[in-house]
């Protein structure tokens, strides 16, 4: 049974022994995702998909912005007790076995969910133990959720040679063993609600104001009129032809601002409203703000700087704000889900390193370490570690410093420390 492009597999116990690979640079048009996403569920008219989504720069600016923060930040396995890193090779970002970098695969992952509410990772494994050798992102479209006597369960689609869904086949199921899934915001406890859908509204205004610049500056400075003729026409082509020899004449970005010259017999009339009058730009900037706010993300990082009032500390604090309020509620679900899944060792755990989304400049963190390693909570070895400095050889960079105006460590309050050769032994 084919599931996926150039793979067949054989269903074993309700266990996958191929490799369910899904390419992403396939068009969602081309797999058949037009008669799901088609509805003009918008007042604005237009036809909202995953495509016509991504056409609007704010949302995928958004898109962009939270699948990149995610992915670029390093995945780490701890140990719990210890509070250190530990390596998994799964996660490490040089296991060339591994069909997508880490990456690669955290953006994908991302990507997903914020577009689809769901993301789904296939856990391919082999050897005789069966462990996990490689994670493979699936295709939202192809996935459906389930509850069979109870048990979470997930319905894959099958495909036909050419990437496409295969409907004439049922499809296969595969559980929780075979499948990661992170959901996003839903409440039903099995899948996270679609995304795109819910935002059809504002994404179909967004569409329309687009297709309506568009069409302002290839029509020219005169979106629609009437030329009235006082003489009768003798036909219909006649018509026509006034109408394409106007448009030949003043139409286009090439002719705005041209000037009209009319016969006696012949007048124009404009009937179309101003793009002011319209509120053309101030619809447009809406629909940019909205995007934004749908995904928590500051106004300015999307390029709508016109409302930020500083440039200091205001937009520091919005982008701590986004690590905070935004970026942890996709961040600690896949933790919480590779912890539990992935990494499946107690004792361990699976957390993104996120600091540098939250440092300061050069000279601040400087402060901030000095202050640390002078604490003293953190050995000048640790120190060096977050500015990816590598370790001294000297034992003295692994023990922590004395606070300042303390001596060493080992000294009792009020005591001095005993120097080499002076001891009752010697």
């Amino acid at each position: 049974m084919t599931l996926f492009r150039g793979e067949t597999r054989a269903v074993v116990s309700g266990s996958a022994t191929f490799n369910p690979f899904e390419n992403p640079s396939v068009p969602l048009a081309s797999v058949g995702f037009d008669n799901v996403w088609s509805t003009r569920n918008n007042d604005a008219g237009q036809t909202v998909t995953p495509d016509t989504a991504m056409g609007v720069a704010t949302f995928f600016r958004c898109i962009s912005v939270l699948s990149t923060l995610v992915a670029a930040s390093p995945i780490e396995v701890y140990r719990k007790q210890e509070d250190v890193t530990s390596n998994h090779p799964l996660l490490d970002e040089a296991n060339s076995d591994m069909t997508y970098t880490q990456f690669e695969l955290w953006q994908l992952v991302m990507v997903y969910r914020l577009v689809w509410g769901n993301s789904f990772v296939f856990k391919k494994r082999g050897g005789i133990s069966g462990s996990i050798i490689d994670l493979k992102p699936l295709h939202p479209d192809f996935v459906k959720v389930a509850l069979e006597n109870g048990v979470k369960c997930f319905k894959v689609k099958q495909r036909k040679p050419d990437g496409t869904q295969d409907n004439t086949k049922p499809p296969l199921t595969f559980y929780e063993r075979d499948i990661m899934h992170i959901p996003g915001l839903g409440y039903d406890g099995l899948e996270g609600l679609p995304v795109v859908k819910l935002m059809a509204q504002t994404l179909g205004t967004s569409i329309a104001a687009d297709r309506l610049a568009a069409r302002f500056y290839s029509k020219g400075s005169q979106l629609g009129g009437i030329i009235k003729v006082k003489v009768p026409l003798s036909s219909q082509n006649q018509a026509e032809g006034i109408k394409h020899r106007w448009n030949d004449a003043h139409a286009g970005v090439d002719n705005a601002g041209d000037i009209a010259v009319l016969d006696a017999e012949t007048d124009y009339q404009n009937i179309t409203i101003p793009p002011d009058q319209l509120q053309f730009l101030e619809s447009r900037r809406w629909s940019t703000t909205e995007v934004a706010r749908w995904f928590g993300i500051p106004p300015h990082i999307v390029g709508d700087v016109e409302k930020s009032t500083s440039w200091g500390t205001g937009i520091e604090q919005q982008n701590l704000g986004l690590n905070s309020f935004t970026l942890d509620g996709h961040t600690i679900p896949i933790q919480q889900r590779v912890t539990r899944e992935i990494v499946g060792t107690r004792g361990h755990k699976a957390k993104f390193n996120t600091d540098r989304l939250v440092r300061g400049n050069l000279a601040e963190r400087y402060q901030a370490l000095i202050t640390a390693t002078g604490g003293p909570f953190m050995t000048r070895t640790e120190a060096r570690k977050i500015e990816n400095l590598a370790p001294k050889d000297d034992p003295e960079y692994d023990e922590l410093l004395p606070p300042q105006g303390i001596g060493p460590m080992d000294e009792a309050p009020g005591q001095a420390k005993p120097k080499k050769g002076n001891s009752p032994e010697e």
